[in-house]
């Protein structure tokens, strides 16, 4: 009777399923059923102290986040998972780079522009952010680590905003701007590039991306060195607030939500 009853199930649901639209609707409830784990996991390792608000890992270690306030990637940015590809880059970066300026280009909520400003104290940053609300939070999030008075905020970053800039002294730009990086990094259009450390997650995985990540090598490479990372998945016991927990549960907490795998490029100057 069990095997008839599965039988039937299979029989009226897998045909279901295979509809973009059903698709598309199961993947929202799966979407909205991860959200669902997290807030009560969340809530959970904050009852025993194990998840609070200060980063606990990585190169921006022991900065603090606002209370009890949306951020995206807010639990990966705290226990020190979010893009942990690129943590050596930052540490390599850290112990070897003095910047006089750094400009952060798609800043979300501030999670670099906070970080880097702590990181390089006697640095310069000039955080670019479209979204108001990103904005304000990063306002926010300066104010809390202390860093604001080091931080100029400015919305959208056009090709024209670096070209009126000419930087002096050691220049990091970090870039997250899901293929706004085709434009802006382009040292025949921006000749202060040629002298600037370049760290830029780039988007081939989105539609449209396709190629643009030899497209910068071949921009940068006469000027620069240039190292490549692919997202790469997380070695959990690393983590040991981790452990307890079931795959599902892990998932919900540090799990990828990319559409693909993610290069991130770090270009430095030969001379």
């Amino acid at each position: 009777m069990k095997e008839l009853l599965k039988r039937l199930f299979d029989a009226v649901t897998l045909p279901l399923c295979r509809q973009p639209l059903v698709l598309k609707v199961l993947d929202r409830l799966l979407y909205q059923r991860r959200r669902a784990v997290r807030q009560i996991l969340e809530q959970r390792l904050r009852a025993v102290g194990e998840y609070g608000d200060e980063v606990q890992r990585g190169p921006f270690i022991g900065m603090k986040y606002l209370p009890e306030r949306y951020a995206s990637c807010r639990f990966e940015k705290i226990v020190g998972t979010y893009e942990h590809e690129v943590h050596v880059w930052l540490a390599e970066l850290a112990a070897t780079r003095r910047y006089a300026t750094i400009f952060n280009i798609g800043a979300a909520e501030g999670f670099y522009t906070a970080g880097l400003a702590r990181l390089f104290p006697s640095a310069r940053v000039l955080s670019y952010e479209s979204i108001e609300y990103n904005r304000g939070y990063c306002r926010d999030l300066l104010l809390l680590n202390g860093v604001a008075d080091r931080v100029e905020m400015h919305a959208t970053c056009t090709l024209d905003d670096l070209r009126a800039l000419n930087p002096t002294g050691p220049v990091l730009v970090v870039m997250d701007i899901d293929l706004g990086e085709r434009l802006l990094l382009d040292p025949n259009q921006i000749p202060w590039l040629r002298q600037a450390d370049v760290l830029v997650e780039t988007h081939e995985c989105l539609r449209g991306g396709e190629g643009i990540n030899q497209l910068l090598r071949d921009r940068f490479s006469p000027s620069h060195a240039i190292r490549e990372v692919t997202s790469a998945g997380l070695c959990y016991a690393d983590y040991p607030l981790l452990r307890p927990l079931l795959f599902d549960e892990i998932n919900a907490l540090v799990g990828d939500d990319r559409r693909g795998l993610q290069d991130w490029l770090l270009m430095q100057p030969l001379a």
